[in-house]
C-alpha cells in the first residue's frame, strides 16, 4: 500500500465552470460552486489567497500589476510614457488610467505568509498575480504574468531546476507575448492563426511539462499548482461544445496524474470563476476530497465564496488567518458577499476587460 503524501494538495484552474465541470465530475471529489463577487483573474485570484474582498486588498487589475508596462521597461522611460498617456486622455475628456495596488504595495496578508508563520512546509507552483514572489517556508515559483526582470522564483537554489521554457509552459498568452506590453488581442489573434488542433496540442505538451516539474520537486505539507488554459480556450475559441470537451479532457487528465502522484491525504480544487460561451460567470469550482471534505460545512443556503478559502486552508492546517471571509470547518453564520457596491465594482472590471480586448 503507498503511503499517504502530503495533508492537503491544491489544484487551481483559471475559469473552471462549476455546472460544466458538475455534469463531467465522476471522481469521488465532492463539489460545490466557488461564488466569485467580482469574477476577473488578479481580484479574484487576490481574494481567494487573502480571504480579503477587492475594495481591502485593492487588487483591481487583470494582471494584478499598479499599470501595466506597454511602453517601455525602462522605468524612468515608462513612467514619462505612462503620464503622457494620461494627459492625452485628460485632453479628450476621459477619465486618466488609475495606478492600483499589486502583490508588493498591498496591505492584506496572504495565506502562504500566514502558514509560513506557523510552520507549515509549501510547495508553489505557477501561482498567479504574485510577482515579484516573496520568502516562504518551502518553495515558490510565480505564475502569470511571469516578470522576468523580477525574482520570480524563491529559494534562489531553484535555477538550476526550473524549466528554461517556464514562461512560455505556465500560460499561453506568454507563448506570444510579453503582459506587460501587449494588448491580449496579439495573442488572442496569435492563437487563432494557429487553430485549435495546433493550440491543444501546445497546451498539453506545456501543460504536463509543468506537472513533472512540480512533481520532481520536494514533498511538503500543503502543495499547490495551477493553471490557466480553460479560461484562455475559452477567450481564444469561445466556449463552444468541442472546446469545452478538449478542455475539460485535459482537466481531468491533470487532475487524475497529480493526485494519483501525490496521493495527497486531502485535495482541494478551485477556481477563480466560471466560464461559458464567451465570457466569465460568477460560479467557479470547489472540489474537495478526502479529510477537508468531511470538515467542510455548507449550510443548503450559503454558497462558499473565493473570500472562504484562505480561511478554511489555513485553520484546516492548524493555523488562523484574519481576514473578511468565513472559516468553512467551523459552524456559525457566514458572511454573505453581494452588496450594490461589489456589483457596481464588478460592472467597471467587465468594462474594464472588454476594453482590453480579453471579452
Amino acid at each position: 500500500m503507498v503511503a499517504p503524501g502530503p495533508r492537503l494538495l491544491l489544484i487551481g484552474f483559471d475559469g473552471l465552470d462549476y455546472e460544466l465541470l458538475k455534469k463531467r465530475n465522476s471522481s469521488d471529489i465532492r463539489l460545490l460552486p466557488l461564488l466569485a463577487p467580482i469574477p476577473a483573474t488578479g481580484p479574484s485570484w487576490t481574494s481567494m489567497y487573502t480571504g480579503d474582498s477587492m475594495a481591502t486588498h485593492n487588487i483591481r487589475d487583470v494582471f494584478g500589476l499598479e499599470f501595466r508596462r506597454r511602453y517601455s521597461r525602462n522605468d524612468f522611460l515608462h513612467i514619462m510614457l505612462w503620464h503622457w498617456h494620461n494627459l492625452g486622455r485628460v485632453l479628450r475628456r476621459l477619465p486618466p488610467r488609475q495606478r492600483h495596488a499589486t502583490y508588493e504595495t498591498t496591505s492584506s496578508k496572504y495565506l502562504w505568509d500566514t502558514l509560513s508563520q506557523a510552520g507549515v512546509k509549501m510547495k508553489m507552483v505557477n501561482m498567479p498575480i504574485t510577482s515579484p514572489v516573496r520568502p516562504i517556508n518551502g518553495v515558490y515559483v510565480g505564475g502569470f504574468p511571469v516578470i522576468l526582470r523580477k525574482k520570480w522564483y524563491y529559494p534562489d537554489t531553484l535555477e538550476k531546476v526550473v524549466p528554461p521554457d517556464y514562461f512560455e509552459i505556465t500560460d499561453m498568452i506568454q507563448w506570444f507575448s510579453d503582459p506587460e506590453m501587449h494588448s491580449h488581442r496579439f495573442w488572442k489573434k496569435s492563437s487563432l492563426n494557429l487553430g485549435v488542433d495546433e493550440v491543444m496540442r501546445r497546451l498539453e505538451k506545456g501543460v504536463f511539462k509543468l506537472v513533472d516539474f512540480f512533481l520532481s520537486l520536494p514533498s511538503a505539507d500543503l502543495e499547490m499548482i495551477q493553471f490557466s488554459f480553460i479560461d484562455r480556450l475559452g477567450h481564444v475559441f469561445e466556449m463552444t461544445e468541442d472546446i469545452e470537451q478538449r478542455g475539460y479532457e485535459l482537466v481531468a487528465k491533470v487532475m487524475d496524474r497529480i493526485i494519483s502522484e501525490v496521493n495527497p491525504q486531502s485535495t482541494i480544487i478551485v477556481s477563480d470563476h466560471g466560464f461559458q460561451i464567451t465570457g466569465h460567470t460568477e460560479l467557479g469550482c470547489l472540489g474537495l476530497r478526502g479529510e477537508l471534505a468531511e470538515k467542510v460545512i455548507c449550510p443548503p443556503d450559503y454558497t462558499p465564496c473565493v473570500l472562504d478559502v484562505a480561511p478554511t486552508l489555513a485553520s484546516f492546517l492548524g493555523a488562523k488567518h484574519d481576514c473578511e471571509g468565513n472559516d468553512l470547518t467551523v459552524a456559525g453564520e457566514y458572511v454573505t458577499r453581494g452588496s450594490a457596491e461589489e456589483q457596481a465594482e464588478k460592472e467597471k472590471m467587465m468594462q474594464n476587460l472588454k476594453d482590453l480586448g480579453y471579452l
